[in-house]
Protein backbone atom coordinates (compact mmCIF):
# COMPACT_ATOMS: atom_id res chain seq x y z
CA UNK A 1 0.00 0.00 0.00
CA UNK A 2 2.66 2.71 1.12
CA UNK A 3 4.76 1.37 -2.41
CA UNK A 4 1.89 2.51 -4.77
CA UNK A 5 0.94 5.50 -2.76
CA UNK A 6 4.95 6.06 -3.27
CA UNK A 7 4.77 5.49 -6.89
CA UNK A 8 1.54 7.38 -7.54
CA UNK A 9 3.57 10.76 -5.40
CA UNK A 10 6.45 10.24 -7.78
CA UNK A 11 4.28 9.94 -11.26
CA UNK A 12 2.67 13.39 -10.14
CA UNK A 13 6.03 14.71 -9.17
CA UNK A 14 7.68 13.76 -12.69
CA UNK A 15 4.30 15.05 -14.48
CA UNK A 16 4.87 18.40 -12.78
CA UNK A 17 8.51 18.75 -13.51
CA UNK A 18 7.99 17.59 -17.21
CA UNK A 19 5.23 20.43 -17.47
CA UNK A 20 7.71 22.77 -15.74
CA UNK A 21 10.59 22.24 -18.11
CA UNK A 22 8.06 22.12 -21.55
CA UNK A 23 6.88 25.22 -20.46
CA UNK A 24 10.11 27.36 -19.89
CA UNK A 25 11.50 28.97 -22.84
CA UNK A 26 15.56 28.95 -23.56
CA UNK A 27 16.17 32.50 -24.75
CA UNK A 28 17.76 32.39 -27.64
CA UNK A 29 20.30 35.30 -27.07
CA UNK A 30 22.48 36.68 -24.68
CA UNK A 31 22.18 40.31 -23.47
CA UNK A 32 20.78 43.01 -25.05
CA UNK A 33 22.44 45.18 -27.87
CA UNK A 34 20.16 48.50 -28.89
CA UNK A 35 19.72 49.66 -31.91
CA UNK A 36 18.96 53.05 -30.63
CA UNK A 37 22.40 53.28 -28.95
CA UNK A 38 24.34 56.78 -29.95
CA UNK A 39 26.59 59.76 -28.90
CA UNK A 40 25.37 62.24 -26.45
CA UNK A 41 25.78 65.81 -27.21
CA UNK A 42 26.16 67.96 -29.92
CA UNK A 43 24.85 66.61 -33.01
CA UNK A 44 27.92 68.30 -34.91
CA UNK A 45 31.38 67.87 -33.70
CA UNK A 46 33.08 71.07 -35.12
CA UNK A 47 36.80 69.84 -35.19
CA UNK A 48 39.84 72.66 -35.00
CA UNK A 49 42.94 71.29 -37.08
CA UNK A 50 45.17 70.91 -34.70
CA UNK A 51 43.31 71.02 -31.61
CA UNK A 52 42.81 68.28 -29.26
CA UNK A 53 39.40 67.01 -27.67
CA UNK A 54 37.29 64.98 -26.78
CA UNK A 55 33.26 64.22 -26.60
CA UNK A 56 30.58 62.84 -24.19
CA UNK A 57 30.39 59.32 -24.14
CA UNK A 58 27.10 57.02 -26.07
CA UNK A 59 23.90 56.45 -24.94
CA UNK A 60 23.85 52.76 -24.51
CA UNK A 61 19.83 52.85 -24.01
CA UNK A 62 20.26 49.69 -21.57
CA UNK A 63 22.53 47.36 -23.60
CA UNK A 64 24.55 44.98 -22.04
CA UNK A 65 27.86 45.89 -20.59
CA UNK A 66 30.85 46.00 -21.37
CA UNK A 67 30.65 47.40 -24.90
CA UNK A 68 33.16 47.97 -27.22
CA UNK A 69 33.72 50.53 -29.70
CA UNK A 70 35.58 51.12 -32.69
CA UNK A 71 35.43 53.13 -35.86
CA UNK A 72 34.30 51.46 -38.98
CA UNK A 73 34.27 54.38 -41.73
CA UNK A 74 34.59 57.78 -42.10
CA UNK A 75 32.38 59.12 -45.09
CA UNK A 76 32.35 62.55 -47.00
CA UNK A 77 29.23 64.13 -48.16
CA UNK A 78 29.81 61.69 -51.36
CA UNK A 79 29.24 58.60 -49.07
CA UNK A 80 33.13 58.09 -49.72
CA UNK A 81 35.38 56.63 -47.42
CA UNK A 82 38.40 59.80 -46.35
CA UNK A 83 41.49 58.28 -45.64
CA UNK A 84 42.96 61.22 -44.33
CA UNK A 85 41.32 60.21 -41.37
CA UNK A 86 42.83 56.76 -41.14
CA UNK A 87 46.27 57.63 -41.85
CA UNK A 88 48.35 57.54 -39.38
CA UNK A 89 51.57 59.81 -37.35
CA UNK A 90 53.62 59.61 -34.84
CA UNK A 91 52.35 61.52 -31.25
CA UNK A 92 53.93 61.82 -28.04
CA UNK A 93 52.28 61.00 -24.55
CA UNK A 94 53.48 61.33 -21.08
CA UNK A 95 54.10 57.95 -19.58
CA UNK A 96 54.56 59.27 -16.23
CA UNK A 97 53.93 62.86 -14.36
CA UNK A 98 56.19 65.26 -15.30
CA UNK A 99 57.85 66.88 -12.05
CA UNK A 100 59.23 70.54 -12.83
CA UNK A 101 61.16 70.42 -9.42
CA UNK A 102 63.66 66.98 -10.26
CA UNK A 103 62.77 66.65 -14.20
CA UNK A 104 65.63 69.33 -14.96
CA UNK A 105 66.84 67.61 -17.96
CA UNK A 106 66.18 66.67 -21.51
CA UNK A 107 66.94 63.37 -20.68
CA UNK A 108 65.15 63.34 -17.59
CA UNK A 109 61.63 64.26 -19.28
CA UNK A 110 61.76 62.58 -22.29
CA UNK A 111 62.11 58.77 -19.94
CA UNK A 112 58.96 59.91 -19.42
CA UNK A 113 57.40 61.01 -22.67
CA UNK A 114 56.39 57.99 -25.03
CA UNK A 115 55.68 58.31 -28.84
CA UNK A 116 53.10 56.13 -30.49
CA UNK A 117 51.20 56.02 -33.90
CA UNK A 118 47.82 57.62 -34.00
CA UNK A 119 45.39 58.75 -36.07
CA UNK A 120 43.82 62.16 -35.61
CA UNK A 121 40.19 60.62 -34.90
CA UNK A 122 39.68 57.94 -32.57
CA UNK A 123 36.77 56.60 -30.55
CA UNK A 124 37.56 55.34 -27.35
CA UNK A 125 36.47 51.78 -26.83
CA UNK A 126 35.22 51.76 -23.31
CA UNK A 127 32.44 54.71 -23.34
CA UNK A 128 32.15 55.17 -27.41
CA UNK A 129 33.24 59.05 -26.86
CA UNK A 130 35.23 60.69 -29.98
CA UNK A 131 38.60 61.91 -29.75
CA UNK A 132 40.74 64.08 -31.79
CA UNK A 133 44.77 65.19 -31.38
CA UNK A 134 46.97 67.85 -32.86
CA UNK A 135 47.63 65.61 -35.54
CA UNK A 136 44.37 66.73 -37.11
CA UNK A 137 46.66 69.43 -38.32
CA UNK A 138 47.33 67.20 -41.40
CA UNK A 139 43.50 66.76 -42.14
CA UNK A 140 42.54 69.11 -45.31
CA UNK A 141 39.38 71.16 -46.52
CA UNK A 142 38.48 73.03 -43.32
CA UNK A 143 34.47 73.41 -43.82
CA UNK A 144 33.93 69.98 -45.09
CA UNK A 145 31.52 67.85 -42.99
CA UNK A 146 31.90 63.68 -42.71
CA UNK A 147 29.88 60.95 -41.51
CA UNK A 148 31.53 58.91 -38.59
CA UNK A 149 30.35 54.80 -39.01
CA UNK A 150 30.77 52.68 -35.57
CA UNK A 151 30.65 49.30 -34.63
CA UNK A 152 29.56 48.26 -31.27
CA UNK A 153 30.38 44.64 -29.66
CA UNK A 154 28.83 43.26 -26.34
CA UNK A 155 28.20 39.48 -25.19
CA UNK A 156 24.80 39.72 -27.76
CA UNK A 157 26.66 40.36 -31.10
CA UNK A 158 27.84 43.26 -33.32
CA UNK A 159 26.42 46.28 -35.19
CA UNK A 160 26.99 48.63 -37.22
CA UNK A 161 25.99 52.37 -36.18
CA UNK A 162 26.03 54.17 -39.28
CA UNK A 163 25.97 58.18 -38.93
CA UNK A 164 27.38 57.60 -35.36
CA UNK A 165 28.66 61.26 -35.67
CA UNK A 166 29.06 64.04 -37.69
CA UNK A 167 32.36 66.16 -37.89
CA UNK A 168 32.86 69.11 -39.68
CA UNK A 169 36.49 70.13 -40.02
CA UNK A 170 36.83 73.81 -37.94
CA UNK A 171 39.27 76.56 -38.86
CA UNK A 172 43.20 75.52 -37.65
CA UNK A 173 43.38 75.60 -33.76
CA UNK A 174 45.42 78.99 -32.00
CA UNK A 175 49.44 77.81 -32.29
CA UNK A 176 49.30 79.90 -28.75
CA UNK A 177 46.77 81.63 -26.38
CA UNK A 178 47.51 84.64 -24.57
CA UNK A 179 45.70 84.64 -21.63
CA UNK A 180 46.92 87.41 -19.40
CA UNK A 181 49.85 89.59 -18.85
CA UNK A 182 51.23 92.94 -16.60
CA UNK A 183 54.41 94.94 -18.37
CA UNK A 184 55.75 97.06 -15.52
CA UNK A 185 58.20 99.18 -14.29
CA UNK A 186 59.42 99.02 -10.58
CA UNK A 187 61.17 101.68 -8.68
CA UNK A 188 63.47 100.67 -5.92
CA UNK A 189 65.12 103.45 -3.03
CA UNK A 190 68.15 102.89 -1.17
CA UNK A 191 67.24 101.08 1.37
CA UNK A 192 65.58 98.29 -1.19
CA UNK A 193 61.89 99.35 -1.09
CA UNK A 194 59.86 99.09 -3.84
CA UNK A 195 57.21 100.36 -5.85
CA UNK A 196 55.28 99.97 -8.87
CA UNK A 197 55.27 102.61 -11.01
CA UNK A 198 54.07 101.87 -14.69
CA UNK A 199 52.08 99.20 -14.72
CA UNK A 200 50.06 97.98 -18.52
CA UNK A 201 47.80 95.44 -17.14
CA UNK A 202 45.86 93.22 -20.19
CA UNK A 203 43.52 91.11 -17.94
CA UNK A 204 41.71 87.76 -18.62
CA UNK A 205 38.58 89.96 -19.32
CA UNK A 206 40.02 92.07 -21.98
CA UNK A 207 39.29 89.98 -25.10
CA UNK A 208 40.17 92.90 -27.86
CA UNK A 209 43.65 93.34 -26.07
CA UNK A 210 44.17 89.98 -25.67
CA UNK A 211 43.12 88.89 -29.49
CA UNK A 212 45.54 91.65 -30.08
CA UNK A 213 48.71 89.70 -28.69
CA UNK A 214 47.57 86.62 -30.56
CA UNK A 215 46.87 88.33 -33.61
CA UNK A 216 50.14 90.47 -33.52
CA UNK A 217 48.34 93.74 -34.48
CA UNK A 218 51.46 95.77 -32.66
CA UNK A 219 49.02 97.65 -30.80
CA UNK A 220 50.75 96.40 -27.37
CA UNK A 221 53.85 96.16 -25.62
CA UNK A 222 53.74 92.44 -25.52
CA UNK A 223 54.32 91.35 -28.81
CA UNK A 224 54.55 86.98 -29.19
CA UNK A 225 55.47 85.39 -32.48
CA UNK A 226 56.85 82.09 -34.33
CA UNK A 227 59.80 82.26 -35.58
CA UNK A 228 60.63 78.84 -37.29
CA UNK A 229 59.19 75.33 -37.41
CA UNK A 230 62.33 74.20 -35.28
CA UNK A 231 61.73 71.51 -33.54
CA UNK A 232 59.14 69.71 -34.67
CA UNK A 233 58.26 67.65 -31.95
CA UNK A 234 58.13 70.24 -28.47
CA UNK A 235 59.16 74.41 -28.15
CA UNK A 236 62.10 76.54 -27.94
CA UNK A 237 61.06 80.05 -26.50
CA UNK A 238 63.06 83.46 -26.68
CA UNK A 239 61.86 85.81 -24.04
CA UNK A 240 63.19 89.05 -24.94
CA UNK A 241 62.53 92.40 -23.04
CA UNK A 242 63.53 95.40 -25.34
CA UNK A 243 64.50 99.13 -24.09
CA UNK A 244 61.98 101.85 -26.56
CA UNK A 245 64.61 101.69 -28.80
CA UNK A 246 64.27 98.23 -29.52
CA UNK A 247 68.09 97.36 -27.41
CA UNK A 248 67.75 94.10 -25.52
CA UNK A 249 68.34 93.96 -21.96
CA UNK A 250 70.83 91.86 -20.78
CA UNK A 251 69.70 88.05 -21.14
CA UNK A 252 71.46 87.04 -18.32
CA UNK A 253 69.93 89.42 -16.22
CA UNK A 254 66.45 88.09 -16.59
CA UNK A 255 65.29 85.47 -13.37
CA UNK A 256 62.33 84.90 -11.77
CA UNK A 257 60.66 87.34 -9.87
CA UNK A 258 60.70 86.56 -5.84
CA UNK A 259 60.46 83.68 -3.42
CA UNK A 260 56.91 82.55 -3.73
CA UNK A 261 56.53 83.07 -7.69
CA UNK A 262 57.68 80.77 -10.79
CA UNK A 263 58.61 81.53 -14.11
CA UNK A 264 58.73 80.11 -17.49
CA UNK A 265 62.11 79.52 -16.54
CA UNK A 266 60.95 76.51 -13.96
CA UNK A 267 58.98 74.53 -16.25
CA UNK A 268 61.79 74.09 -18.93
CA UNK A 269 65.18 73.49 -19.40
CA UNK A 270 68.69 73.97 -20.96
CA UNK A 271 68.48 78.18 -20.84
CA UNK A 272 71.06 79.70 -22.86
CA UNK A 273 71.32 83.53 -22.63
CA UNK A 274 71.82 84.94 -26.46
CA UNK A 275 72.17 88.65 -27.75
CA UNK A 276 68.50 88.14 -28.52
CA UNK A 277 67.20 87.35 -25.09
CA UNK A 278 67.26 84.34 -23.00
CA UNK A 279 65.91 80.89 -24.59
CA UNK A 280 64.85 77.81 -22.62
CA UNK A 281 63.14 74.67 -24.69
CA UNK A 282 61.18 71.82 -23.60
CA UNK A 283 60.12 68.79 -25.09
CA UNK A 284 56.46 68.64 -25.66
CA UNK A 285 53.28 70.65 -26.38
CA UNK A 286 51.27 71.82 -24.78
CA UNK A 287 53.43 74.04 -23.01
CA UNK A 288 53.90 75.15 -19.91
CA UNK A 289 52.81 71.49 -18.61
CA UNK A 290 50.84 73.55 -16.09
CA UNK A 291 48.20 75.61 -17.84
CA UNK A 292 47.89 77.46 -15.15
CA UNK A 293 51.14 78.76 -14.64
CA UNK A 294 51.59 82.81 -14.35
CA UNK A 295 55.15 83.51 -14.85
CA UNK A 296 56.85 86.14 -12.89
CA UNK A 297 59.95 87.35 -14.67
CA UNK A 298 62.47 90.55 -14.43
CA UNK A 299 64.91 91.99 -15.56
CA UNK A 300 68.04 93.42 -13.80
CA UNK A 301 68.43 96.64 -11.63
CA UNK A 302 69.60 99.99 -13.08
CA UNK A 303 70.03 103.40 -12.41
CA UNK A 304 68.49 106.59 -13.51
CA UNK A 305 70.87 107.38 -16.34
CA UNK A 306 68.41 104.32 -18.44
CA UNK A 307 65.21 106.06 -17.21
CA UNK A 308 63.73 109.02 -18.80
CA UNK A 309 61.84 110.13 -15.74
CA UNK A 310 60.64 112.91 -17.55
CA UNK A 311 59.18 111.26 -20.26
CA UNK A 312 57.54 108.83 -18.22
CA UNK A 313 55.81 111.78 -15.76
CA UNK A 314 54.52 113.22 -18.71
CA UNK A 315 52.99 109.77 -20.42
CA UNK A 316 51.78 107.71 -17.99
CA UNK A 317 51.03 110.51 -15.09
CA UNK A 318 49.99 113.46 -17.24
CA UNK A 319 48.84 111.77 -20.65
CA UNK A 320 47.71 108.72 -19.43
CA UNK A 321 49.52 106.73 -22.42
CA UNK A 322 50.08 103.86 -19.61
CA UNK A 323 48.27 102.85 -16.36
CA UNK A 324 50.26 103.02 -13.89
CA UNK A 325 49.61 101.37 -10.04
CA UNK A 326 50.63 103.78 -7.75
CA UNK A 327 51.81 107.94 -7.78
CA UNK A 328 55.21 108.22 -8.03
CA UNK A 329 57.02 108.51 -4.66
CA UNK A 330 58.02 111.78 -2.61
CA UNK A 331 61.23 112.69 -3.31
CA UNK A 332 62.03 111.68 0.29
CA UNK A 333 61.15 107.80 -0.82
CA UNK A 334 64.51 108.15 -2.44
CA UNK A 335 63.71 106.71 -5.55
CA UNK A 336 67.24 105.89 -7.28
CA UNK A 337 66.91 102.46 -9.14
CA UNK A 338 64.44 100.39 -11.59
CA UNK A 339 63.93 96.93 -13.03
CA UNK A 340 61.33 95.93 -15.11
CA UNK A 341 58.47 92.55 -14.65
CA UNK A 342 56.57 91.16 -16.96
CA UNK A 343 53.73 88.65 -15.64
CA UNK A 344 51.90 86.48 -18.13
CA UNK A 345 50.01 83.74 -18.54
CA UNK A 346 50.59 82.02 -22.20
CA UNK A 347 50.26 78.54 -23.31
CA UNK A 348 51.74 77.05 -26.51
CA UNK A 349 50.05 74.45 -28.31
CA UNK A 350 51.89 74.21 -31.61
CA UNK A 351 55.85 72.90 -31.70
CA UNK A 352 58.75 75.05 -32.93
CA UNK A 353 60.33 78.24 -32.02
CA UNK A 354 58.40 81.13 -30.17
CA UNK A 355 59.57 84.52 -29.12
CA UNK A 356 58.09 86.16 -26.32
CA UNK A 357 58.79 89.75 -27.17
CA UNK A 358 58.00 93.13 -24.33
CA UNK A 359 58.76 96.14 -24.82
CA UNK A 360 59.47 98.80 -22.10
CA UNK A 361 58.85 102.22 -22.78
CA UNK A 362 60.71 105.15 -21.41
CA UNK A 363 63.93 103.12 -21.18
CA UNK A 364 67.23 103.87 -22.99
CA UNK A 365 70.29 101.14 -22.21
Amino acid sequence: MKITIMKKILFYLFIILFTAVGCYKIPAEKGFLSSELYLKGSDTLILPLGGKGVTDVAWLDGSTQPCTFSIDNVRDQSGNRSEQFFKKYMYPSWIAPYDHFTDTTLDLINKKISESEISPLSINSVNGSLQYFETSRNLVNPGDIFYVDVKVKNVNGEKLYKNYATVKLGAKSKPFEFFQGVTAIILVNNGGQTVFTLYDNIPTTDLVRRNNVEQGTGNELIHIYKKSDDPATGVKVLIQYLDADGNVFPSSDYATYSSGTESYFDYAVNRQNLSEGAQIEFPMTPWPVNPNLLSYLKGGTMDFTTLDTAALHTGVYKNHDYAFLNPWPDPSWGASKWFIRLRSQVEFYENGTWVISVKFPYTHL
